[in-house]
């Protein structure tokens, strides 16, 4: 009967919070940008304080990540959020022409539930958030259960700063009572209008939920190191990337391939930069640790330090060791080391030729259904074409550290939390996922050939003119 009774109270709860999301969307809909941003300003403003509290509660809830690294990214990434957001225009008109007749509107599509992960917990509700806000809609959090304190203390205190600024009661909240039922009731609720599910595959059918879903996912991402590229910053990036966060970012490398001719430079660097190339025993007792059946990882190794495997595996390391490599000479079936694992491991694959490692990328990316991101370290311009031209991917990453370039860290990519999935078969997007996909574009005609039907009758009236005249 208990369990009976809080499915219920889940069910009723997801039916309200939707109605009362769509009645304050309804009045958001008359904000306009400017009013939006100005909200966003004073919400990344008066958050700070408060984020130092929030990376605490989320490592004491989820104990996953580095406490150090998740301070530093939410640092930087809310820094360089608060300047990009300023300069988009989402929602109102989009595009003038030279006489003023607006010909592009941004529409916000209502409420957008959002399935959150319980990784980056912090920074991709805040993030969440802050884009359902500037695209004009209300936003359903739907926290993970291992992280639902966090979630709901984040949303909470974003609502609070954002209803003393204006924003309508209602726009902003977050699931209490999360059962599978609640979560089924908001996804199919007839004023849901989208669906952003973030690292959670359970929840990508289109075909039961009837919505446009918006997947935003991880890859293992394959890195290939190419002989133009300079090895020594290739493998500290790599190496900084794989891992920061203790392997938690979204497009962080788990698979190198290095080119033959300098496989042997390449392993000597990493081991400089804080690799710990395995034993086949070694391997044994980490594989034995970290996927103890049906090759799915273990989550007690999601987000640990490299060091704290190896204890867990029951061999020793240097203090030092930022990530666990294990060198393969091939990519075979059932290759443990190919699936993928939120935690800093490596599979380190040996290619004679760039050829053979553009096939290994292919092969990595199709095989097992990441085609997200693809990083690559070359100074050939025909190489770097190439792989651009032909890799099944949502982005590439040219000569910098993946894991934070993919989220538009340092880089010409918009600047996003969220990774779309389509390349791997999820979702609708394989982009970066900004603010303004969570609108549809409204486009206005005009007449075009009131112009030439003007010149036709002047044309027409001139040869008339003419007719009389040569008549007399």
């Amino acid at each position: 009967m208990q369990h009976v009774d809080k499915d219920l109270l889940s069910i009723q709860e997801a039916r309200i919070l939707v109605e009362t999301a769509r009645d304050a969307q309804y009045l958001v809909q008359d904000y306009g940008q400017k009013h939006l941003d100005q909200i966003i300003d004073h919400l990344l403003e008066q958050i700070k304080p408060e984020l130092h509290h929030f990376v605490e509660i989320e490592m004491a809830e989820t104990k996953r990540g580095c406490e150090e690294d998740k301070r530093s990214l939410l640092n930087q990434f809310l820094t360089e959020l608060a300047k990009d957001i300023s300069n988009q225009q989402c929602i109102g008109d989009l595009v003038k022409d030279s006489a003023g007749n607006i010909l592009q509107v941004g529409v916000p599509l209502g409420v957008i539930p959002v399935i959150l992960p319980c990784e980056n917990v912090v920074l991709t509700t805040l993030y969440s958030l802050v884009i359902g806000i500037k695209s004009g809609n209300a936003i359903l959090a739907i926290p993970n259960p291992k992280a639902l304190k966090t979630t709901c203390q984040v949303v909470k205190k974003v609502k609070q700063i954002c209803e003393a600024k204006g924003l309508p009661k209602g726009c902003l909240n977050c699931v209490e009572h999360v059962t599978e039922y609640g979560i089924k009731e908001v996804l199919t609720h007839p004023d849901t209008a989208m669906i952003l599910v973030i690292g959670n595959s359970k929840y990508n059918n289109a075909t039961i939920n009837q919505k446009p879903i918006i997947y935003g996912s991880s890859g293992a991402t394959p890195v290939f190191i190419e002989r133009s590229a300079p090895i020594k910053p290739a493998v500290e990036a790599i190496i900084q990337s794989r891992s920061f966060d203790c392997g938690l970012l979204p497009g962080a490398e788990q698979y190198l391939i290095a080119e033959h001719v300098i496989a042997a430079e390449v392993k000597a660097v990493m081991q400089q930069s804080g690799a710990h190339f395995l034993s086949k025993e070694e391997e044994q007792k980490l594989l034995d640790v970290l996927q103890p059946k049906d090759n799915q990882i273990n989550v007690a190794c999601i987000g640990k330090h490299a060091v704290y495997l190896a204890q867990m595996a029951g061999f020793s390391v240097a203090s030092d060791t930022k990530v666990l490599v294990s060198e393969q000479q091939y990519l075979y079936e059932e290759d443990p080391f190919a699936n993928e694992m939120k935690c800093p491991v490596l599979a380190f694959y040996l290619e004679p030729d760039w050829v053979h490692a553009c096939e290994k990328s292919i092969r990595l990316l199709k095989e097992k259904n990441n085609g997200h991101t693809l990083a690559m370290h070359s100074q050939n311009a025909a190489v770097l074409s190439e792989f651009a031209l032909k890799k099944p991917v949502g982005r590439m990453i040219v000569n910098a550290p993946a894991g934070l370039a993919s989220l538009g860290l340092n880089s010409n990519l918009p600047l996003s939390m969220i990774l779309g999935g389509f390349t791997t078969g999820r979702g609708i997007s394989a982009k970066n996922i900004t603010a303004a996909d969570l609108t549809y574009v409204r486009q206005i005609s005009y007449p075009v050939n009131e112009i030439s039907s003007l010149e036709k009758v002047d044309k027409a009236l001139l040869e008339k003119v003419l007719r009389k005249i040569l008549e007399k």
